[in-house]
């Protein structure tokens, strides 16, 4: 069911509410513009010998990048659709990757991609039959798992390159802070009490605050309390969703380390490692779409320290990205265009053994 926007109100006020998205748009397109600007006079050179040698890549390897990249989506895919199982829900897999294509075309095309690219895959979930709260658990559980095996490839990579002091305590203060985090996460939905409690507590003072009822809300919280304490994922299904959230990152590496080959460019297991990890976090912490111009500019830099030749670690990274990010937008929007709009999509509901 499509839900048609409210009018805006007569007078001055309605075209600027019009003006608002248009008005963002503008600006993010000027600003992945300055980005792209500002690296081509930077590194112009560079740039033209990287593009002249995609030219001349050999289709053998570009072959295996794609296949590495598909297989990196189908394991998220996965990861998904287990998640939903240990919620109760079963979701073949192909819907469930070519959602997540759907949902990284969003993410990497669109400003403000993270939001707009999280409300359309809770809303395919719902439309496959999960509940508002299972829904909401799937997603946070892969984002959450999905940011913790990030940190282990990265961690694995400064293991492999001797550590940056030589320090072991740190390396293993770090592993063990990521384990603390999978297990506060397994924690909290085994024993959502802490949670609820902290919630219920937060929407309170919200209630004050906004001059309600104390009650408001509480009854829907006390709905979302009991879903999510009939979310009992065993053992198993952790482990499962742990390997796959983790063999996601790793065959997104093979993608990259298929894109290296091609260029005939040997570097070390660390550096592959840490190059791919800092390229990730740098799309995290730029608002532009795909993570433009951070993530170009993070792993050129580790592959030129790990003693590339600049244009050969530019040309990597273009190639990289053109499969990466190419294949989730052309795929992503052919499902959004072909997809039907319609709920309930013959999903089934399953029953609390998972």
């Amino acid at each position: 069911m499509t839900c048609r926007p409210t009018s805006p109100p007569r007078g001055v006020l309605a075209p600027a509410t019009r003006s608002r998205p248009h008005l963002a748009g503008t600006l993010m397109a000027l600003a992945v513009a300055a980005v792209l600007g500002t690296e081509l006079v930077l590194g112009g050179p560079s740039l033209l010998t990287a593009v002249r040698g995609l030219t001349r890549v050999p289709a053998g390897w570009v072959v295996v990048a794609t296949a590495a990249a598909a297989a990196s989506m189908v394991a998220f895919g996965l990861l998904r659709a287990r998640t939903l199982r240990a919620a109760g829900v079963r979701v073949p897999l192909g819907r469930a990757v070519a959602v997540s294509y759907a949902a990284g075309a969003v993410h990497v095309t669109m400003p403000a991609g993270t939001v707009f690219s999280t409300t359309y895959a809770f809303r395919q979930i719902r439309d496959w039959g999960a509940s508002p709260s299972a829904a909401t658990w799937s997603l946070t559980i892969t984002g959450l798992l999905s940011t913790a095996t990030l940190g282990v490839v990265g961690l694995l990579g400064l293991a492999a390159s001797g550590g940056t002091g030589g320090s072991a305590t740190t390396e293993i203060g770090e592993l063990a802070g990521l384990g603390a985090l999978i297990a506060a996460i397994v924690m909290l939905t085994r024993h959502p009490a802490l949670l609820v409690r902290t919630a219920r507590g937060a929407l309170l003072l919200l209630n004050r605050a906004r001059r309600r009822p104390a009650e408001t809300g509480v009854a829907r919280l006390a709905g979302l309390t009991q879903d999510l304490r009939s979310i009992r994922p065993t053992p198993r299904a952790w482990a499962e969703s742990v390997g796959l959230a983790l063999l996601n990152w790793l065959l997104d590496i093979g993608a990259l380390a298929a894109c290296c080959a091609a260029f005939d460019l040997h570097v070390s297991l660390s550096v592959l490692l840490l190059t791919y990890t800092a390229g990730m976090a740098a799309g995290g912490l730029t608002p532009l779409p795909a993570g433009v111009g951070a993530v170009e500019t993070a792993m050129t830099l580790g592959l030129t320290l790990g003693g590339a030749t600049a244009s050969a670690a530019l040309g990597v990274v273009l190639l990289y990205r053109l499969i990466s990010v190419g294949s989730t937008v052309a795929v992503g929007w052919i499902v959004v265009a072909l997809q039907p709009h319609h709920h309930h999509t013959g999903v089934e509901p399953i029953g609390s053994q998972h």
